[in-house]
């Protein structure tokens, strides 16, 4: 009796299965052919029909030594699980929502027996699974620090708007003022806006890294290509503490370009600070380039 079918029949006939249905079954599969990929479905199918109360010691032993034999015996692979063997067991195993006690058996046989044991056949119980996925779904809290510091930076960008207003009015309204202190209070003025701006660019530079690095991946799709400059692409939390340190690095030079002009200069020692202030600024901008040359031939190659 080679149909399958017929033998399926004739082992729920009577509705239970006996020694004579687990010898009848015993010759089927392990005739001269050998397991094939029919016959071992064909298991999976007869096990999962019976049901947990109608499963025999006899059944699970023919169950895990013909599907080990399959996956273990083939020509393609012998002794180990390749990859389509593998996706095939995790398939026949994972659409039921849940492994019973012969899918652990049959994996423990595999784990003892075949030379190598894929990842994906790595089994979790359910408390852990549920663990992992209430922590997984944690990750959806960092959307408070997105919306957040969106928040931020617009009241940034509009305070940082109201000073350039502001000193577009002291312009207009000192046009035909010499005076020299109406100049330095414009100039602090309008230092002061970039300075607002800048930290209002730090602030939706770390929302859009936070988001694309917890939450979802910011992908255009009315774009072939991501448009964004190299500089807004993160894909880790180097990348976001690269991009954020040299607008950090920006807002400290503004800072001590603002403080340099609030200065009153009384000796030729303030100018040798002064000139030590810039001689540093002017190093660490050549630390960030090379830095930045380096970051783009690795990502070239």
């Amino acid at each position: 009796m080679n149909n399958l079918q017929e033998l399926k029949k004739s082992i729920f006939a009577d509705g239970v299965i006996d020694e004579a249905d687990i010898t009848l079954l015993r010759g089927v599969i392990f005739d001269e052919e050998g397991v094939s990929r029919k016959k071992a479905d064909f298991l999976f199918e007869i096990k999962d029909a019976i049901g947990k109360k109608k499963l025999t010691a006899e059944l699970e032993v023919v169950f895990v030594e013909a599907i080990t034999a399959y996956l273990l015996d083939d020509e393609d692979s012998p002794g180990e699980i390749d990859e389509s063997e593998a996706k095939w067991l995790r398939a026949k195993i994972q659409y039921k929502g849940y492994v019973d006690h012969i899918d652990k058996r049959l994996l423990a046989n595999l784990r003892k027996r075949s030379i190598n044991f894929p990842e994906i056949l790595n089994y979790k119980n359910k408390p852990v699974k549920a663990f992992e996925g209430m922590l997984f779904g944690l990750r959806f809290v960092t959307f408070l620090a997105v919306i957040g510091s969106m928040c931020a930076s617009v009241v940034l960008f509009i305070r940082s708007s109201m000073q350039i207003y502001e000193g577009l009015k002291i312009f207009v309204f000192n046009f035909n003022s010499s005076e020299s202190h109406e100049l330095e209070h414009l100039v602090a003025q309008f230092v002061s806006s970039i300075d607002g701006y800048l930290f209002a660019m730090i602030l939706i530079i770390f929302s859009m890294g936070i988001y694309e690095l917890f939450i979802n991946k910011i992908d255009p799709v009315e774009k072939a290509l991501d448009a964004r400059p190299s500089w807004l692409q993160i894909n880790s939390i180097d990348d976001l503490k690269s991009s954020l340190g040299k607008v950090i690095l920006m807002i400290l030079i503004v800072s001590f370009f603002e403080h340099s002009l609030n200065i009153h200069y009384e000796g030729i020692k303030d100018l040798l600070f002064l000139g030590i202030g810039i001689l540093l600024i002017s190093a660490a901008l050549y630390l960030t380039h090379i830095d930045g040359k380096h970051e783009h031939k690795s990502k070239s190659k």
